[in-house]
């Protein structure tokens, strides 16, 4: 190895020669238990920090937006504009063949 990178054990002995007390007190989590991140509750007063900032930024992408219902065209003309448009255009057609015969 080169000098620049120290072996495996050097790194080992130096991480578990002096432990820190904040190490042995702070709750170990298991890896596999499922832990992620949360936001923050609505009702959270936001710190003046550049994270809680980014927070604030990013939250407005995370709110589903309810769309706004579309008004509809009357159910009388939603039936009756199919049908009176199908009549004219066979109409059409049958006026069109009775006239080439």
């Amino acid at each position: 190895m080169t000098a620049a990178q120290p072996s495996p054990e050097g790194v080992r002995s130096a991480a578990s020669a002096a432990p820190s007390k904040a190490a042995d007190e702070a709750p170990r989590l298991p890896a596999e238990s499922g832990v992620t991140a949360r936001l923050a509750d609505d009702l959270a007063v936001p710190a003046a920090s550049p994270v809680h900032r980014l927070q604030a930024e990013l939250v407005q992408f995370t709110r589903q937006v309810e769309p706004a219902a579309e008004p509809l065209y009357p159910g009388w003309f939603r039936l009756g504009f199919p049908v009176a448009s199908s009549v004219l255009l066979w109409a059409a057609i049958l006026w069109g063949l009775s006239r080439l015969a």
